[in-house]
């Protein structure tokens, strides 16, 4: 592989990077790159044999942001646009680097040259978060091609009425026609859109087969949400109507939201009068609001569902914890954050993270972005994902357990 050779140093100067020659080459070249993480060699300079490490990464990060690598985006730099605040936090005291280093390694051994130690390290670097990163931050993503985005399968959907603190889905069925017409009109709205539809009434009457049902208010509300939760579908659609009624005529607005099954948030909301018919029909006054809003509204929720999810996890240990985060480690020996890290590496969407912070008791990533489908190419949740990762930890001999809390993951450790 042909090795990329440019004369430079890093210096700082007021916030400034500054590059000048040296008496020494440094010398930057790929060798491995698995499609999360890269392993490079670097050489490097320093005072001391101590610095040389430090020497080379900031040697690989410059070359890449500036210059460019060959094998790393068609050899072109990352930077296209200048974004000081952003890339000398790389090079000052935040070194803000170090989260992007998997580990390094001694690949030529230092040697006192001129009054300087010299020599190279190998180091693995989290390449696709590291150009997630400068892809927000510079204006590197206009020098990517968009790639084709794979057509997901479409949402299943149940449509529920819309309900008053105390109320029940099943006695708004049974004791409010207007609403059960508008409901159904509504879910026939999405099936004639080739929409695959969980009927309600249905989802109820299996519950009760499944002794899952209580015949008590008390329970409406537990009811109604573990039924949604069991149902199946990836979004419920809460459907309210309006009438307006006079002796000549009448029109109906029907107040549809969307919401996402797993973490409860709207995905879309649309409603709107129809125009005046000479009907009172319910039913024919429905299918003329779902042929005027249906369309807008299930486009809205087909772009919510097709685009990844963006979670936050956070992760603590428990009470009874003996060691803390950035000491623990896995049964291979492997840094428990570390493995995390690696393991986000390969199942966040386009490894697209990042790290807010870490203290002794516990680490923040403010945000993650999920894949958008699981292995069985269903929708993938903030639940399945954190399910993954527990497992996962669970065969490195670490105890987890999480909760979900709207789109922020819990993940506690007993370490």
């Amino acid at each position: 592989m042909k090795k990329i050779i440019s004369l430079f140093c890093v210096l700082l100067f007021g916030g400034v990077i500054s590059v000048k020659a040296q008496d020494y080459l440094q010398i930057v070249s790929l060798e491995s790159d698995n499609g999360t993480q890269a392993v490079f060699s670097s050489a490097g300079a320093a005072e001391n044999k101590k610095g040389i490490e430090t020497d080379a990464i900031k040697s690989l990060i410059y070359t890449l942001f500036f210059q460019g690598v060959e094998g790393v985006n068609d050899g072109k730099p990352l930077v296209s646009k200048p974004n000081e605040a952003y890339t000398n936090s790389f090079f000052n005291n935040q070194a803000r680097y170090a989260s992007y280093v998997a580990r390094t390694e001694e690949a030529v051994k230092a040697a006192k040259i001129g009054g300087r130690y010299q020599g190279t390290t190998r180091v693995t670097l989290r390449l696709r978060q590291l150009i997630n990163d400068v892809r927000k931050n510079t204006g590197y993503d206009q020098m990517v091609a968009e790639t084709p985005k794979p057509r997901l399968p479409k949402p299943t959907i149940i449509v529920v009425p819309y309900k008053k603190e105390g109320e029940s889905f099943q006695s708004i069925l049974e004791n409010d026609y207007d609403l059960r017409v508008a409901v159904a009109a509504v879910q026939k709205g999405f099936e004639d859109c080739d929409i695959k539809t969980r009927d309600l009434q249905g989802t109820i009457d299996a519950m009760k087969r499944r002794m899952q049902y209580e015949d008590n208010v008390g329970a409406a509300d537990s009811n109604d949400k573990q039924l949604l939760l069991s149902s199946g579908a990836d979004v419920y659609v809460t459907v309210d109507m309006k009438k307006d009624v006079t002796e000549q005529d009448a029109r109906v607005s029907l107040i549809m939201k969307a919401y996402e099954t797993a973490s409860g948030t709207i995905w879309a909301s649309e409603d709107g009068w129809t125009n005046r018919f000479r009907t009172r029909a319910t039913d024919v006054l429905c299918s003329h609001a779902v042929k005027d809003n249906l369309p807008k509204f299930l486009e809205q929720i087909v772009k919510n569902y097709s685009q990844p999810a963006r979670v936050v996890l956070q992760i603590s240990i428990s009470g009874s914890s003996i060691s803390s985060l950035n000491d623990a480690s896995c049964s291979n020996g492997e840094r428990i954050l570390d493995f995390i890290q690696n393991w986000l590496d390969r199942n966040a969407f386009e490894g697209d993270y990042h790290m807010q912070g870490i203290m002794g008791e516990s680490a923040i990533f403010d945000y993650v972005m999920i894949p958008m489908q699981d292995e069985n190419g269903y929708k993938m949740t903030a639940d399945k994902f954190a399910g993954q990762l527990g497992r996962q930890l669970k065969e490195q001999g670490v105890s987890a357990s999480y909760r979900i809390e709207g789109g922020t993951i819990l993940l506690m450790l007993d370490l």
